[in-house]
């Protein structure tokens, strides 16, 4: 069984400042398709709704990029 870390609140960035956090990751409108397409392209898990905001944990992004990576 994996050991998980708690999440906290600096691992939970707003989605739309993501392209500007990581630019060598995304562009905004490579960002516009991949957070369209997150139940599809295996980064659901990174995303969280808080109301009507949307937010991603950048720890649990990293995860599934790394995952991608390795496949």
């Amino acid at each position: 069984m994996q050991e998980q870390n708690p999440v906290t609140l600096i691992d939970l960035v707003p989605c739309q400042a993501i392209p500007d956090k990581y630019p060598h990751l995304y562009s905004k409108k490579s960002w516009e398709w991949v957070v369209k397409q997150r139940h599809h392209n295996g980064l659901s898990r990174a995303f969280r709704k808080v109301g009507k905001n949307l937010f991603v944990n950048t720890q649990v992004l990293a995860k599934c990029i790394d995952a991608q990576l390795s496949d």
